[in-house]
């Protein structure tokens, strides 16, 4: 079984061994390499779906990875958003829909639009914009009534610090107010939705990492530092994923303001006394930024795909990795 992820054997099928300690490459690499896409979970049809991104050229093709086979396929799409990287993404399971938010096109221009992409049609739909336009950019859900997206690069790349909320069933946006203070304006931190509450860590602006944590408590409608003990390996532009189950915000990659990436997958727990801890790992993926990456809640088991290399646009990935991440600690 591990001899076949080693050779990364393109007929292999084999399951992978969840008890090993580390990332495992798997063999299909029908994917274009790409870095700044975005990616979602789709339970209901076991499976990643990713869209966009970059690499010898701007895309705004849709991809699936079986998670049971590990293999990858095209999906159908017509009338869609035209390329782009740098994006937010999240999946509507209450309407089984890809919504994407933002992103750049070319080399700096940030745009608003939003899309909506059905797995039940394959068909795109244009939303109303909300949010002016940014790139760089995280998002969230809740899967069934909301979304929202925070902060992200701007007008002449600025950083912003605005949260803006999107009502899945009316398409509509509204920004959220701050209760009087809220984070550091940032790019490429990560957004998710946990127990009532969004949480942001990491990021940048044009000159310093962000590496503080913040609670935004949807109920009282402010934000809140945390104070988290440790911090995290790769400071911004990380793939990221929420495990609700341990109550935790998982970044595997990264990099420090496009200075040098790293390959490490941190934990920050964010229930109890918020900390920082390292999933060890015998074999790691090789160092990157701006992977995309998603928790398969089935499998308890964290799906990494491509990335960049040596700051954005410089190399780009089209490996992808499968990390068992077990039981909680």
């Amino acid at each position: 079984m591990r001899r076949c992820f080693l050779l990364l054997l393109a007929a292999c099928s084999e399951p992978i061994d969840a008890s090993a300690p580390g990332w495992h490459p798997i063999a299909d690499k029908t994917i274009q390499p790409r870095w700044g896409q975005t990616a979602i979970w789709d339970p209901s049809r076991d499976r990643m779906v990713v869209f966009g991104g970059d690499g010898d050229q701007q895309r705004n093709d849709l991809w699936a990875l079986d998670l049971e086979s590990y293999t990858w396929h095209a999906l159908p799409s017509s009338n869609g958003p035209g390329p782009r990287t740098d994006l937010a993404g999240f999946y509507d399971r209450a309407r089984d829909r890809l919504v994407i938010v933002g992103g750049r096109v070319g080399f700096a221009q940030s745009i608003d639009e939003v899309w909506a992409y059905s797995f039940a049609t394959s068909t795109w739909d244009k939303l109303p914009s909300g949010p002016p336009a940014r790139h760089d950019v995280p998002g969230t859900t809740d899967g069934m009534t909301k979304g929202w997206v925070f902060g992200g690069a701007g007008a002449f790349l600025q950083s912003l610090n605005d949260l803006w909320e999107l009502d899945l069933a009316t398409n509509t946006w509204r920004e959220l107010p701050d209760g009087g203070v809220r984070p550091a304006a940032r790019t490429s931190g990560a957004l998710v939705y946990m127990d009532g509450a969004l949480y942001i860590t990491g990021g940048h602006d044009a000159i310093s990492v962000q590496r503080e944590a913040w609670r935004y408590d949807l109920s009282a409608s402010k934000w809140e530092k945390l104070s988290v003990s440790g911090d995290p390996i790769g400071g911004a532009h990380f793939g990221y994923a929420a495990d609700t189950t341990c109550g935790s915000i998982l970044l595997s990659a990264g990099d420090n303001l496009d200075n040098y990436d790293v390959g490490f997958t941190d934990q920050l727990f964010v229930r109890g006394a918020p900390h920082y801890a390292v999933i060890p790992a015998s074999v790691m993926p090789p160092a990157r930024d701006h992977p995309s990456m998603i928790l398969d809640g089935k499998r308890r088991r964290l799906v990494l795909f491509g990335g960049g290399t040596l700051g954005d646009g410089l190399g780009f990935l089209g490996d992808t990795w499968v990390l068992p991440i077990g039981a909680c600690p």
